[in-house]
């Protein structure tokens, strides 16, 4: 809920405001113009308060004889937390609750907690530019900002008095939520119109098949779990699948009993064994349909019955769309003869009791690994497969007319392997003309009518997932609307995101970092919203993952309607109050009819403005951005010939990402709040003798966390200042690696060094490698350590000295040194605790490696990719954890030898890309010895 969020992002303005090193909170100043800030009195919303309590007037005229709380804002901040409190009930509530009354309540909540942050945050931005513009520093000297918030006192109170009398509604408003209508009996049990018609997935339906026929003498573990689980992604065809099993031959034959219930969202339990019960037993079956009464006595009664029933047969039960573990149910359902297939669009965080009870997970790991999970998940179809489905959804058996097959291939990977999709994009071209200009159009054009009344209707099957999500995911999840469709989204631009919009914190006592990789997880596993699995080119990445672009078309329509993100489609878009505005076409923002909407509608409210459409060659003229509240501003993909004026008077920037390739002001220290720093090169153009630097104010700089600056170091501060939160340093060369620059940076948890060697280069850049053995006297908290050198020459080895890796790193990447392969061993020796290991483009070279015995023992991925290895040799004793080894593009590899020692837990992937052919005996005799080996396309 958007409410949940607007408390969050207060809670974390005050917060900033409060333990800012920058700025002091002060009673009322002569020195301080209110006419900087004078427009604060002609706020609607300050005219609404003052109007409550009959003051307004009053309070100008006494405003600078009256002190400030001293806790005026930690008011605020408390009120939030306890609001926090009363909106995560919400979770309490079941899944068949109506929720649409509390959803509007949670909208007037949020509006009023946005214009409070509004009201606050523009008092200190007017304040914070006015001394700012008439402050004379020296090099070296940081300005310190004293802040009259003594305006606010009547602000507050107000504050304070809304919300909690919004929080005594919201609790009376929990307390009358309507039930969803139930469905009858009759309905429930009616499955003749689901069809079973399937295109792929015929693994998943045999194991499916296979776990459900299983006998206890043959798989043991059936006698504590008898129930499985089909999980996926809405629309993906978890029903048309455990329909087919259902009905297949051979699931007919072995159960003497079948039943078919639609659950959903409000099924109790009563009612699913009277569906039970209408199937199994039909001397019961018009009574059942009839008849049912709640309590406890009846659930007992027809748990006796269906027992009964049941006694000394075998049956099959399918529960569909199940939205609740239903555990009061599910212990009762005997084990010895009645399997259970259950199909949700979530996985459940439990398991059933007696599973727990009987304490056989272990067992169950140890017998089974995958094959005996009892989760099978439904993923989307392939390009083929969608291709297929799409042909005969529009064409019948034959597929398509040979003049429409490119296209028609072309719009079915635009549906992204979702088959509701497919069906839906399937329907609509049927009814159109069947015409290469119109598949053209529909093919190539990001939004045309087919794609988006399809996105449309398939929104109401979508919907629930999304609002039943837990409060601390809606957010995060509404904002991935704002990337464009079909494209991959890194983690650690999320992480950086998320950072600086304050919408969004850490439950318990984790980090923010590893607390957004934990929500991303469960919407990935628990939630099937998004999709670690993208056009990365290997199994194993994990750095960025994709919603499907039906998830992002709804979360672009749910955050428009709530005000917190517009994503523009065209200049005469509404944009009315928005927070955030977002482009997929960045030339949107260059139209003046644009700017001139942002300024009448969401000057004074928007927060992020963000140009993530393709890069242009040329530079877009963004129109002034005088926005005073922008807290974010991501124009990495607009190049600018000169970083423009008016960002530097954004002093509530925290977040900054363009592409310049000229030098960055020195003024860049004004934006003091800045926490990320990103710019990029649109050119790689070295000068003889000359080396890029950012301006020495940076280490002024104190709140940064993030900087990514390619091509550019960070110089020799001149004063004494440190960086203290700075975690991330991306694209410096080694000469950011000095004593002195290190030293200043002493919590720095990644680091990406980039060298690139000139035609005129000498023996410098050698002289700066020996600075590099400081990384690990200084940098005691690095865990992540990227040494890349662009551009290598054979002729060059760059042996980089051993002490400048730290013992702490779990994570190195490596490439273009030339080094020989027995110096990586002298390497891994040093790193105990390193779990993943990135060699590329000849980053050691040689025919030969082999890797001694009790090495890497942590180590769970490693990939190799563009050397010249031939022979890849693990001794007995090494690489114990290891569970993907991913060589690529490595054309002369043809022999791997993996000597594992038997009593290792793991079950190592091996993945060969573009390698030699005779790689292929070597790598199938280790298939054979339980090793999973896959060959890639490049081999078939």
């Amino acid at each position: 809920m958007a409410a949940y969020g607007a408390a969050i992002s207060l809670k974390n303005t005050i917060q900033r405001i409060l333990q800012s090193s920058r700025i002091s909170l002060v009673s009322p100043s002569p020195q301080i113009s209110y006419s900087s800030y004078s427009d604060v009195f002609d706020n609607s919303y300050f005219k609404a308060m003052m109007a409550a309590y009959g003051k307004a007037k009053s309070l100008k005229n006494k405003i600078r004889h009256r002190r400030p709380s001293p806790h005026l804002l930690q008011q605020a901040y408390d009120a939030m937390c306890r609001l926090q409190k009363v909106l995560l009930k919400l979770e309490e509530t079941s899944c068949s609750k109506i929720r649409t009354k509390v959803n509007a309540l949670d909208e007037r909540i949020k509006e009023v907690v946005w214009e409070f942050e509004d009201l606050l945050e523009s008092l200190l931005a007017d304040q914070l530019l006015a001394q700012l513009e008439s402050s004379q520093r020296g090099e070296g000297d940081q300005l310190s900002f004293s802040v009259d918030l003594l305006n606010l006192q009547r602000c507050v109170d107000y504050l304070l008095e809304r919300v909690r009398a919004m929080e005594a509604e919201y609790d009376i408003e929990l307390a009358n939520m309507p039930e969803e209508e139930g469905e009858p009996v009759s309905s429930r049990i009616d499955f003749g119109g689901i069809s079973t018609e399937m295109v792929g997935l015929s693994d998943e339906f045999e194991r499916v098949r296979d776990y459900l026929l299983a006998e206890e003498d043959e798989w043991r573990w059936v006698a504590v779990i008898n129930w499985m689980f089909v999980i996926g992604m809405a629309g993906a065809g978890k029903t048309t699948l455990a329909k087919k099993v259902f009905d297949d031959p051979s699931i007919q034959r072995h159960f003497e009993l079948r039943a078919w219930v639609r659950v959903g969202r409000k099924c109790e339990s009563n009612e699913t064994l009277r569906c039970i019960l209408a199937q199994v037993d039909p001397s019961t079956r018009d009574q059942m349909l009839t008849h049912g009464e709640d309590g406890d006595d009846d659930f007992e009664k027809l748990v006796g019955i269906l027992e009964e029933r049941l006694k000394d047969k075998k049956c099959l039960i399918v529960m569909d769309d199940v939205w609740e573990w239903d555990r009061r149910l599910m212990d009762r359902f005997p084990k010895e003869n009645v399997r259970i297939l259950l199909t949700s669009r979530l996985r459940f965080n439990e398991e059933p009791p007696s599973f727990i009870r009987e304490n056989n997970s272990i067992l169950l790991r140890s017998l089974l690994g995958d094959k005996g999970s009892p989760f099978q998940v439904v993923r989307l179809l392939s390009d083929e497969e969608s291709k297929k489905l799409l042909g005969e959804k529009v064409f019948g058996g034959e597929g398509f007319p040979p003049h429409l097959e490119k296209l028609g291939e072309k719009i079915a990977k635009k549906c992204e392997g979702l088959p509701l999709m497919i069906v839906k994009v399937s329907e609509l071209l049927s009814e159109e003309d069947k015409t290469p200009e119109f598949w053209t159009e529909v093919a190539e054009k990001q939004h045309n009518f087919v794609f988006d009344d399809a996105y449309e209707q398939i929104s109401e099957v979508l919907f629930p997932s999304y609002d039943y999500l837990p409060q601390y995911l809606k957010m995060l999840f509404l904002y991935l609307g704002a990337f464009p469709p079909y494209s991959d989204i890194e983690i650690q631009k999320i992480f950086n995101l998320m950072s600086a919009e304050g919408f969004f914190e850490p439950i318990g006592e984790k980090n923010l970092e590893n607390f957004i990789k934990e929500c991303l997880e469960k919407l990935a596993i628990r939630y099937h919203l998004i999709l670690f699995e993208a056009s990365l080119g290997s199994l194993l990445s994990k750095s960025a993952f994709r919603a499907h672009s039906c998830w992002q078309y709804l979360c672009r329509k749910e955050a428009s309607k709530i005000k917190f993100l517009h994503v523009l489609q065209s200049c005469d878009d509404v944009m009315k109050d928005q927070r955030r505005l977002g482009a997929h076409y960045n030339t949107l923002f260059a139209f003046k009819q644009v700017s001139d909407s942002i300024k009448s509608d969401c000057a004074s409210t928007i927060r992020s403005l963000l140009c993530l459409g393709p890069y242009h060659q040329y530079p877009v003229s963004i129109h002034a951005m005088d926005y005073k509240l922008l807290w974010v501003l991501d124009a990495l993909r607009v190049r600018f010939y000169h970083v423009p004026l008016e960002i530097l008077k954004l002093v509530s920037l925290k977040y900054l990402s363009l592409t310049c390739n000229n030098e960055i002001p020195e003024s860049i220290s004004n934006l003091f709040q800045l926490e990320t720093l990103n710019v990029g090169q649109h050119m790689n153009i070295k000068k003889r003798g000359g080396q890029s630097y950012v301006p020495v104010e940076i280490w002024n700089m104190q709140e940064l966390q993030h900087i990514e600056i390619l091509g550019r170091d960070l110089p020799t501060p001149n004063f004494d200042s440190t960086l203290d939160k700075l975690t991330g340093l991306r694209g410096v060369s080694p000469k950011s690696c000095t004593r002195e620059v290190l030293q200043r940076i002493p919590n720095l948890k990644e680091m990406i060094i980039c060298m690139e060697l000139k035609p005129y280069d000498n023996d410098d850049w050698f002289n700066a490698l020996n600075g590099l053995g400081y990384i690990s006297e200084e940098l005691q908290n690095l865990v992540r350590l990227s040494y890349i050198v662009r551009n290598p020459e054979i002729k060059y080895e760059f042996m980089v000295p051993l002490r400048m890796f730290p013992s702490s790193l779990t994570y190195l990447q490596l490439s273009g040194l030339g080094c020989p392969w027995e110096y990586m061993n002298d390497i891994g020796s040093l790193l105990p605790n390193l779990t993943d290991l990135m060699i590329e483009e000849y980053a050691f070279r040689g025919p030969e490696w082999d890797i001694k015995s009790e090495c890497f023992l942590k180590l769970e991925t490693l990939v190799i990719e563009d050397t010249d290895l031939e022979r890849w040799r693990a001794q007995h004793g090494s690489l114990p954890k290891l569970e993907m080894l991913s060589i690529r593009h490595c054309y002369k590899f043809k022999q791997l030898d993996w000597t594992r020692d038997p009593s290792t837990d793991t079950t190592p992937t091996i993945e060969l890309l573009n390698c030699s052919l005779g790689v292929i005996p070597s790598a199938m005799l280790l298939h054979h010895d339980g090793f999973k080996v896959d060959l890639g396309t490049s081999y078939l």
